[in-house]
């Protein structure tokens, strides 16, 4: 399936998963706001292309991957705060916090950030795959939190220290949406996903970093050119922009090559490549 189709498919079933969560009413607006914006939907499109070929399956693969859009949808809310990011759009909106506040913009993106822990648990899965998963995904979601930590308190410039926070901010969730479909096969096959899926976001906040430094507020949906304004680590703290699009493609290559078998993802992957060097 190709990655326009699947976000289609995918909005519908999170719309769906939203408006059937019980929750006190009033923060059911500001929790669905956010993950309702849009997105590529790359994270659970992954995985649910992935799990084509495992037994873990479409209708596990969707309630993972609304798992993940959701907590990733916490972690966006918490990056656009006055705190942090200081970013008042997201995806071309008004950011959570300049819709409704501050104080439930928190909130909001706290409980996005705690659920998919309850809604992994309630996946049909025989009991060690179930606890597996659920291990696979408190270690990737608080690696997150470790390395949004590091990126917003640096403690060191150092390439070894970027190459930290890839690895947990935006590294981890990838390794998981990689790792998941495979909960029902072998450790050893499930742990080498992981791994992939670090690569894989390895080369996407490197993309991100350079389109961060060369796109047009339209093009990104929120403000470009933050991460040099607020003297973040980047791959451009130490590469100029042509550099750090030859070592993306060397190891973008390097990656695909690695997944070959996965013959219609590979293809996607590398029109969204494409999308994402084009300046």
């Amino acid at each position: 399936m190709k990655l326009n189709e699947f976000a289609k498919l995918f909005d519908k079933e999170l719309r769906k998963h939203l408006s059937g969560i019980e929750i006190y009413e009033p923060l059911k607006e500001s929790v669905s706001y956010t993950p309702l914006l849009g997105g590529k939907r790359l994270r659970p499109y992954l995985l649910y292309e992935l799990a084509q070929n495992t037994l873990f399956g479409s209708e596990r693969a969707l309630l993972t991957g609304i798992a993940v859009e959701l907590f990733h949808s916490g972690s966006l809310i918490h990056d656009d705060l006055p705190s942090i990011d200081n970013d008042d759009l997201r995806r071309g909106k008004p950011s959570c916090h300049i819709k409704f506040g501050e104080g439930r913009a928190i909130l909001a993106g706290d409980f996005l950030m705690l659920y998919p822990a309850r809604l992994l648990s309630s996946i049909e899965l025989p009991c060690i795959s179930k606890q597996k998963l659920l291990e696979m995904w408190s270690i990737s979601a608080l690696r997150v939190v470790q390395g949004e930590y590091a990126d917003v308190t640096p403690s060191e410039s150092t390439e070894e220290f970027l190459d930290f926070i890839y690895d947990n901010k935006t590294s981890a969730l990838f390794g998981f949406c990689f790792a998941a479909p495979y909960i029902l096969d072998t450790d050893s096959s499930r742990e080498n996903m992981y791994e992939l899926g670090m690569e894989f976001g390895r080369i996407f906040q490197m993309l991100d970093d350079i389109k961060d430094a060369t796109s047009t507020m339209e093009e990104l949906g929120k403000t470009p050119g933050k991460d040099l304004k607020q003297h973040k680590l980047s791959i451009l703290s130490f590469l100029s922009i042509e550099e750090a699009l030859v070592v993306a493609k060397r190891r973008f290559e390097d990656l695909t090559d690695r997944i070959a078998v996965h013959e219609s993802l590979v293809h996607e992957l590398q029109g969204m490549y494409e999308i994402l060097i084009r300046r």
